[in-house]
């Protein structure tokens, strides 16, 4: 691609294109409805008819943006504001309802007809003629076949760092206009989940396996960074009140996520509703995400800062970056049931790896703290594995007992492409 001509470093330039060529542009399908992508490069693990507005829906469509896929990003939102629920929630998965669905195996706990909704998408410029642009009954997935129910504020928190991010790329007020009022309602959603304790239940904000049953620090970190967001684009809409009001309720979790996970030098990972705040895990990415958001104040982020970066662990296997620096110490209470039909390769501390998106906070993190060592380093080490398994990437890297990690997962999954792209076109003057 001669549009990456100006990154500097060939291992980059080629893991980049790669990510690009290989996985996010295949990905693109925009057959089911404009706008549609797949989370992995050819459907071959999680099939070509589900949606993913949780995570990856937002990790992909941010790379798209900056990709100059502007208008797919837009169709797919109008999706995912199709998908949501009368009370703001949004679910964390989407299928195909043309026929009655049974509640059983990873779709135990889908509410049919209850939960279905009809799409018909909006015609917009430049939309592929063979994108299908009929109603179609859809259903969403709002609650996890885990027990604990994991993910469960991840959808509706993406949804608005997905909008965040799309006026951001458009200055588009009109098109915010629009939408305020569906993310009002998301955000009315999360605020709905805090507790008596303040805290925000969540479980795993993106893990499942383990499910870090019932307060997990990720998920108060993004939940007071949403919160953020929805007052900023208040305030491009010059809605002082409202912006004020989310940023009041920002800095109120904020207390609380200090006050039950701050240790003196670092955050603790999560709080068990019985057991009280577990951190005999190492140091978690609750750490990451706490410095990248701002959360950490100049003088934790100092201590933090030298902390993790001081832990070897969290790129065993020279490869970034995993979501906890001690991959074993599980208490029994911290496993989940194992279910029938749970995949033979998928364990019950199956997040227990590296992952793209605990890569994403680190490198935010170094944004925050100038580490541009760091940060160009772990790109390197993305790209370089990438380079091992022709330039494709996988789900999970998980931990062996030797210095490697053993990659899990779906063999073409977007995220760790996403948050490469994300990380390097985001800011070029660092790679050119």
């Amino acid at each position: 691609m001669n549009e990456m001509k100006w990154i500097r470093k060939e291992n980059i330039r080629t893991g980049v294109q790669d990510a690009i060529q290989k996985t996010l542009l295949p990905a693109l399908r925009e057959q089911l409805f404009p706008g549609h992508f797949l989370v992995e490069a050819d459907g071959g693990h999680f099939g070509d008819q589900w949606v993913f507005p949780g995570l990856d829906g937002w990790e992909i469509a941010g790379a798209y943006l900056l990709m100059g896929k502007t208008r797919a990003v837009l169709d797919y939102f109008d999706f995912v504001q199709a998908s949501q629920r009368a009370d703001g929630h949004i679910p964390f998965a989407v299928l195909p309802a043309d026929k009655p669905l049974i509640a059983e195996g990873a779709i135990r706990n889908i509410k049919y007809p209850e939960d279905v909704f009809i799409y018909t998408p909006a015609q917009r410029e430049g939309q592929e003629p063979y994108s299908n642009l009929t109603p179609r009954p859809w259903i969403g997935l709002f609650e996890h076949w885990v027990p604990n129910n994991p993910l469960g504020v991840l959808a509706p928190v993406t949804y608005l760092l997905t909008a965040y991010e799309i006026v951001s790329f458009t200055n588009d007020v009109n098109w915010l206009l629009d939408k305020i009022g569906s993310l009002d309602k998301a955000g009315t959603y999360i605020l709905s989940r805090r507790c008596e304790n303040g805290l925000i239940d969540g479980a795993g904000f993106y893990t499942e396996m383990h499910a870090r049953h019932k307060w997990d620090g990720v998920t108060q970190c993004y939940a007071i960074h949403a919160f953020r967001r929805l007052a900023g684009l208040h305030r491009l809409l010059s809605d002082e009140r409202s912006a004020s009001d989310w940023e009041f309720h920002a800095s109120e979790l904020e207390k609380s996520f200090r006050q039950h996970f701050w240790r003196g030098d670092h955050y603790g990972e999560y709080v068990h509703p019985e057991h009280g705040l577990v951190d005999f895990h190492g140091l978690s990415d609750v750490n990451w995400a706490a410095v990248a958001f701002g959360i950490a104040d100049e003088d934790q982020a100092k201590l933090v800062w030298r902390k993790m970066t001081g832990e070897p662990r969290f790129w065993r296997g020279n490869f970034p970056t995993q979501a906890l620096s001690v991959a074993y110490l599980f208490q029994e209470w911290e496993i989940g049931e194992r279910m029938p039909f749970q995949d033979i390769n998928m364990g019950e501390l199956h997040d227990v790896a590296a992952m793209g998106r605990v890569w994403y906070l680190e490198a935010m993190a170094c944004l925050r703290m100038k580490d541009t060592e760091r940060l160009i380093k772990s790109v390197e080490l993305v790209c370089d594995m990438g380079a091992r398994h022709n330039g494709y990437w996988f789900e999970r890297y998980q931990p062996l007992q030797t210095w490697e990690v053993h990659p899990t997962g779906a063999k073409r999954y977007c995220e760790y492409p996403a948050i490469l792209t994300r990380v390097v076109l985001g800011s070029r003057e660092l790679f050119s």
